[in-house]
């Protein structure tokens, strides 16, 4: 029995797929002597949704043929369980021979090896902070690796950056020269989509049309396992192509038969968006995690569980809804825009209510009204289904559907204030109303995700976090979710030459919002001298796009050509800077960029692409609605509200923006921070210790000059930079 859609037949491909089915169930009941003594027949049995419509249709029946078929596919079946059992023990005996992949690891980087593989032996989870550079990805992968050949583990690393999977896929490929193993390089579905718009319909693509038919005559999954040990996007996605199957879907496959894959954090954490290995209740027992930068989970995590419904998204759907209606006669258009208005009112009203005045921007906590948005629920649910059976029946279905949108977004909010309704989860959200820009919206404020980052985290062996900034542990640790009696942690010094690295405070400046206006001017000038004494290229790092223009508008002349990171940077367009970077062509630049971007975390200027580094301001986070709920929930929980809502999160910009400079032990370079609050309570203690001449908990240890006599001096008394040094990620 087969549920099919009205007015429509399937495939020939796919309809000689039920019969093939329907006649094996035939054979089954054939072999078991259960009707000995009576005739089997076969029947594929086609129901009509919606309409109850049934196609009855005679399959026709060899049993010789049948048996000798499926004898076949056993047989199969039976060499491939063989040859798995082979692959494991050829993995097995590979993880005897893995070497690092390098000459000899750095100092600190065994301790990592050590910890890291032992964490995977005992089924523990591991913190690392190492400083950037050091090569922590190599240190973790390699002893991680070595376990999981052994033991028959899967292994993920997570990342957050498209920068930072391309680096872990480099030392996979050097770990995996006898090609013992598989690995997978996950890329967004957007960006392996092979039709013209994705409407993942097999109507509309051609690579959903009879996918599992073409999966199975094509042997593409075994094909691309067969030739390639490291399965990048791009080859799967050529491949793919060529046989017309559905990229990502391939990719998704293959990542059922792989022992690493390597992705972005959603793909495990994301409750919408997470793979089927991680859903539900799913066995997490031979899966280590290795994430990347885990310092940015926290906040990710929370974004997963921080959904808004706009009045904004209401009217495009109203607006799409009006398109599609025009010359329909009868269709469903009329009510569901008016559904999709009733909603509209429902947040305006509310946050006119909630909010007082006609502030353009303003933001009000309150209870969400849940008995008339789930109301709106039963309503929206029934006209989704009449969307889509008009758009099919009209044969117009679009990508980038307005009202599809909007239905998921209001699903995704109800799921996740049905979560945030339960006693045992309700301090960690709060219901918003806001109005921003004049626009108004609901929205969840999750202020903490650790029970549900931990819900998938602690099914695994083992979960392995890196970053060059893990301080406090215990902060890092908690709100991940971490089992704390499972969770040791580990820091590294920094290993390379102190001499190699000056760091400087410009106490004659300040970043605080009371006082930004009168400092932009002396922050542009001192800015600009300080790129006029560093021989190469140097980068200024901002808090805010603002802060940067209001700095760029000011800027004096410093010799030195200017490329400004913009708000909306494409992958060519960050490649391009980076090109110019390390072209000895271009001369020497100053970059100015924001914390937290494409060119602050997750990269690297080898050689002598970058000589200086200013970070102007403890680069906090905003003084929101938002970020004050935080504060509140933090000081409840760890007594420490506004230094783990705001220095935190800055001081942890403001280290990962400077270790872009010192990567290996023959870079040189001078940080320069522009602002006097550097060297006070409480941002002074999350400098890194190895920044300091004596300690930082020493109020006389002092780091305070002007930075451009600092680097003047630096650059007069060093040796000139060695060609770039050993890559080792």
């Amino acid at each position: 029995i087969k549920s099919v859609r009205p007015n429509t037949e399937p495939s020939p491909a796919l309809l000689a797929t039920y019969r093939r089915q329907a006649a094996i169930y035939a054979w089954i009941v054939h072999r078991s002597g259960v009707a000995a003594a009576l005739p089997v027949r076969a029947e594929l049995v086609l129901i009509e949704i919606g309409t109850a419509g049934i196609d009855r249709l005679d399959v026709e029946l060899d049993f010789e043929e049948l048996d000798s078929d499926i004898r076949q596919r056993l047989n199969r079946l039976v060499r491939e369980y063989e040859s798995e059992r082979a692959e494991r023990q050829r993995r097995e005996l590979a993880a005897e021979r893995l070497e690092f992949p390098f000459h000899q690891p750095r100092p600190g980087q065994q301790e990592i090896i050590d910890r890291s593989g032992l964490a995977v032996e005992q089924r523990e989870h591991l913190l690392v902070q190492a400083p950037t550079g050091l090569g922590k990805t190599a240190a973790v992968l390699f002893p991680v690796l070595r376990e999981a050949l052994a033991r028959d583990l899967r292994v993920f690393v997570l990342t957050a950056k498209n920068t930072q999977q391309a680096m872990a896929n480099r030392v996979i490929d050097l770990l995996n020269r006898e090609r013992a193993f598989h690995a997978l390089h996950l890329r967004a579905k957007a960006r392996m989509c092979a039709n013209d718009e994705i409407i993942c319909h097999e109507d509309y693509c051609q690579y959903a049309r009879d996918y599992y038919v073409k999966l199975q005559r094509s042997q593409v999954i075994p094909r691309l396992l067969d030739g390639h040990s490291l399965l990048g996007p791009d080859t799967i996605f050529d491949v793919s192509k060529g046989v017309r199957a559905c990229p990502f879907e391939i990719s998704l496959e293959l990542g059922r038969r792989v022992q690493v894959v390597v992705g972005d954090y959603n793909y495990a954490l994301d409750p919408f968006v997470k793979l089927t290995e991680f859903q539900g209740d799913a066995d997490l027992s031979g899966t280590v995690l290795i994430v990347d930068e885990i310092h940015n989970l926290i906040d990710r995590g929370r974004g997963y569980y921080s959904p808004a419904l706009s009045a904004a998204s209401c009217r495009a759907a109203r607006a799409g809804l009006r398109r599609a209606g025009r010359g329909s006669e009868g269709g469903p258009t009329e009510r569901l825009r008016e559904l999709c208005a009733a909603l509209e009112d429902l947040i305006q009203g509310e946050v006119d209510l909630a909010v007082d005045g006609p502030d353009r921007n303003a933001v009000a906590e309150g209870a969400a009204p849940e008995e008339q948005l789930w109301r709106l629920r039963a309503a929206f649910d029934r006209g989704f289904v009449d969307y889509l059976e008009f758009r099919r029946d009209t044969r117009s279905f679009a990508a980038n559907d307005a009202f599809v949108e909007l239905y998921f977004e209001l699903l995704r909010f109800l799921n996740t204030l049905q979560l945030a309704s339960q006693p045992k989860h309700a301090e960690s959200f709060s219901f918003l109303f806001r109005r921003i820009d004049r626009e108004p919206s609901l929205a969840i404020l999750c202020k903490d995700a650790s029970s549900f980052l931990g819900a998938t985290i602690n099914r695994c062996r083992s979960t392995i976090g890196l970053s060059a900034t893990l301080q406090p542990f215990e902060f890092y640790r908690d709100l991940l979710g971490l089992d704390p009696a499972r969770t040791s942690t580990l820091e590294v010094p920094s290993a390379f030459p102190a001499g190699n690295r000056r760091v400087v405070v410009d106490t004659s400046v300040t970043t605080t919002y009371r006082t930004r206006d009168e400092n932009y001017g002396p922050i542009a000038e001192r800015l600009a001298e300080f790129a006029r004494s560093v021989p190469g290229n140097s980068m200024a790092i901002f808090p805010s796009y603002r802060f940067l223009a209001e700095v760029q508008e000011r800027l004096p002349d410093c010799g030195r050509t200017v490329l400004v990171q913009q708000q909306t940077t494409s992958e060519e367009k960050r490649k391009e800077v980076l090109d110019a970077l390390t072209s000895p062509l271009h001369g020497d630049m100053l970059l100015l960029a924001v914390a937290g971007g494409v060119f602050s975390e997750g990269v690297d200027y080898p050689g002598d692409a970058l000589l200086a580094v200013a970070v102007v301001g403890p680069c906090l986070p905003a003084v929101t609605m938002e970020q004050k709920l935080l504060q509140a929930y933090y000081d409840e929980r760890f007594e420490r509200g506004f230094e783990y809502a705001f220095v935190v999160p800055g001081m942890t910009r403001v280290v990962q923006a400077a270790g872009r400079l010192i990567r290996s032990a023959e870079d040189r370079g001078v940080i320069a921070l522009f602002d006097r609050r550097f060297l006070q309570r409480p941002y002074r203690r999350h400098l890194p210790a190895e920044w300091w001449p004596g300690s930082a908990d020493d109020e006389e240890a002092d780091i305070a000059g002007h930075p451009a006599t600092t680097a003047a001096a630096f650059f007069g008394e060093t040796a000139p930079l060695a060609a770039g040094g050993e890559d080792r990620s």
